[in-house]
Formats: C-alpha cells, sequence, structure tokens
C-alpha cells in the first residue's frame, strides 16, 4: 500500500514537472525570464526527487535498508545541492520580480538573454560547487560506523560516521549557511520593494480618483 502511494506520488510529481517544463519550451509566448527561471525550479524539483525516491521506494519493497557508502555520498549530493539550488533560483526569481515591478520600463534592458543566460549558470554552478566541496572534505574522514537513522544520507549524519574532528567542514558548512541567510535575506527586501511599491502605486490611484 506505502509502496503505490509513494510511487503514484513520485510519478505526479514527475508529470506536473514535465508538463511545466515543456509547456515553456513549446510555448513562444512564455520565453520570457519569469517562465524560464520557473522551467529551471521545476528542472531542479526533478532533479532532487531522483536523489529519494527511487531509493526509498526500493526501501519499502526489502528487508533490509543497506546502501553503498559511495551511493550514500551521492544521494547526499542529489539532495543537498538540489535544496541549494531551490534556493538560489528563488534569489534569482525575486530579482525578476523585483526588476520587473519596481523597474518595467528597464526590465528588458536588464534582463536580457545573456543576463538571464549567467544568472541560471550562478544558480546552478555555485550550489553544485559548494556542495561538492563539502562531500570532498567529507571523504578526506575515515569511516568507523555504519548506521544512518534517517530515510536517506545527508551530510551531517556522515560526518557522525567518523572517526575524527571534521573542522573544516564545520567551517565551511558555517560560511555555506551564511551565504544562504544573505539570500534569504536578498528575497526578503526584493518583496518588501515590491510590496512597498505596490501600496504606493494603490494610494495613488487612489488619489487620482478622489481628486
Amino acid at each position: 500500500m506505502y509502496v503505490l502511494l509513494v510511487f503514484v506520488l513520485y510519478v505526479l510529481i514527475i508529470t506536473v514537472n514535465l508538463t511545466l517544463i515543456l509547456t515553456v519550451i513549446i510555448e513562444n509566448s512564455l520565453h520570457e525570464p519569469m517562465y524560464i527561471f520557473l522551467s529551471n525550479l521545476c528542472l531542479n524539483s526533478l532533479y532532487g526527487t531522483v536523489g529519494f525516491y527511487p531509493k526509498f521506494l526500493l526501501d519499502l519493497q526489502s528487508d533490509t535498508y543497506t546502501i553503498t557508502y559511495s551511493w550514500c555520498l551521492t544521494q547526499a549530493y542529489v539532495i543537498y545541492s538540489s535544496v541549494m539550488c531551490e534556493i538560489t533560483l528563488l534569489t534569482v526569481m525575486s530579482y525578476d520580480r523585483y526588476v520587473a515591478i519596481c523597474r518595467p520600463l528597464q526590465y528588458h534592458s536588464i534582463l536580457t538573454p545573456h543576463a538571464v543566460l549567467k544568472l541560471l549558470v550562478v544558480a546552478w554552478a555555485y550550489p553544485l560547487l559548494a556542495i561538492a566541496t563539502a562531500l570532498v572534505l567529507t571523504v578526506r574522514i575515515p569511516i568507523c560506523g555504519s548506521h544512518i537513522r534517517k530515510l536517506f544520507c545527508d551530510n551531517p549524519s556522515i560526518l557522525k560516521l567518523g572517526c575524527s574532528l571534521a573542522t573544516a567542514n564545520q567551517v565551511w558548512s558555517m560560511l555555506h549557511i551564511t551565504a544562504y541567510c544573505i539570500q534569504f535575506v536578498l528575497i526578503l527586501i526584493s518583496y518588501a520593494r515590491i510590496v512597498r511599491v505596490c501600496i504606493l502605486s494603490s494610494e495613488g490611484r487612489t488619489k487620482r480618483v478622489s481628486a
């Protein structure tokens, strides 16, 4: 029963995301920065589910829940990088909405196809390289344990199996967390300015009508 429910959910996620991606690709009117960023968000969702659902489905059908060290690292990489890519893509999307609403006359001159490409490269490359670096630091540490008490492998759980302190990993994690906290703040600032512009615009229309 659980296997069927998870399988249906996985197929639904794949279907919805693929439908959105193909719609953006096929429909010429949707070849705008906002929809391009949205389709990349859907693509990242597909990428992230690959790191969790296939192994989870196998575990539901098995009596033993084992995974090799290399596959554990791979799963941790896919899941973590997917989460980080989602944050960077949301940051890029918030910037796109900020320019569209707060600087509409300059929108197409700022978000040119070349600029959109550069934003997408950064949004994907930074998380993929950052998580790769974190796992490279993890691989250096000898493993003494073999039990991970989670549904999936993640970097902190792998580090707990290590035989020595992971000081370099902790420093890198703090830098990484700080960078994403800054992105979160940028998202909040972008939408705060959008709300402010919308409120001022609404007040302006009200005053014109009253006059």
